[in-house]
């Protein structure tokens, strides 16, 4: 399980908080790699996501809910997400980097969809 402050900087990253050390999560040892995620699109598009961050000795469960855009950064071995738009309009772009460098960018409009992906 995580600790008091494992925990404190998850929420602080997830809910868009300062955090000590600069907003990003790290855990103690690993072959950890820097996953950001940018959400983005039209204006006034809604979305929900839920993302499973593997520390290498533990597993958690992120999730965000709200307008565009969002932006997330965490230190993990691995990560997987889905994204939901919420709603039938507007258009919605997830761009995934590791160590920096984007690796994945996808796009979806009209109705309501989902965008998953999965790192290590």
């Amino acid at each position: 399980m995580m600790s008091g402050y494992g925990l404190m900087m998850l929420l602080a990253a997830t809910f868009g908080g300062a955090a000590e050390d600069g907003g990003g999560l790290a855990p103690a040892g690993g072959q950890t790699k820097t996953f950001g995620i940018a959400i983005s699109g039209s204006a006034g598009v809604k979305v929900v996501a839920a993302c499973i961050v593997d520390w290498g000795d533990d597993v958690d469960v992120v999730t965000l809910k709200g307008e565009v855009p969002q932006t997330r950064k965490v230190e993990a071995v691995g990560i997987a997400c889905q994204i939901k738009k919420l709603g039938n309009s507007g258009r919605l772009l997830v761009e995934i980097s590791k160590n920096g460098r984007v690796v994945s960018r996808n796009a979806s409009s009209g109705s309501s969809s989902v965008i998953s992906m999965s790192l290590q």
